[in-house]
């Protein structure tokens, strides 16, 4: 018996220790645990991803028909002038009374309507390239964001008629 608690047991230094560790079974039993926690938190940072995409795109939607209600109301009432070139740039001119012009334009990534009088109201960020056609009595609106997504709208503006009567 003696031989055999020599064995199991070792002598370091005078201090007896026995020699222990992880059997093959009990190894196995932890990769597997943490193969399947790695595929799970793999799994929820997909999800997490995918739904802050969608989350992103939904915003993106609501902005953009927020800012076309936006853009209709204040085109109630005002008059088609004409559609100008500025460097690579359009640039929509209306009319709202004999005095008011305004400029629907893209200015610095966003599409923004400024007045004359140096008045500004933005519309909506994160604008890449904006393309206007004008059939009268509709001014067709294009606009393509920085991501690449391309938005169309129609609005209803009608055409400046001249004032002036001759007799």
């Amino acid at each position: 018996m003696s031989q055999i608690k020599r064995v199991n047991e070792l002598h370091f230094n005078g201090i007896a220790t026995k020699h222990s560790g992880f059997t093959l079974i009990e190894m196995v039993v932890a990769l597997v645990i943490l193969v399947l926690s790695s595929q799970l938190g793999l799994a929820t940072v997909r999800t997490l991803t995918h739904t802050t995409q969608l989350t992103q795109t939904e915003r993106q939607n609501i902005n953009w028909h927020i800012s076309m209600i936006e853009l209709d109301r204040f085109l109630e009432g005002a008059q088609f002038v004409s559609i100008e070139y500025v460097g690579y740039e359009q640039q929509l001119i209306i009319a709202k009374d004999s005095k008011r012009r305004y400029t629907l334009t893209k200015a610095k990534k966003e599409l923004v309507v400024s007045s004359t009088e140096n008045g500004y109201m933005p519309l909506l960020e994160g604008v890449s390239r904006v393309k206007m056609v004008y059939h009268n009595p509709f001014l067709e609106l294009e606009v393509r964001l920085s991501d690449g997504t391309v938005y169309q709208h129609e609005c209803f503006l009608e055409a400046q008629h001249d004032t002036k009567h001759t007799d």
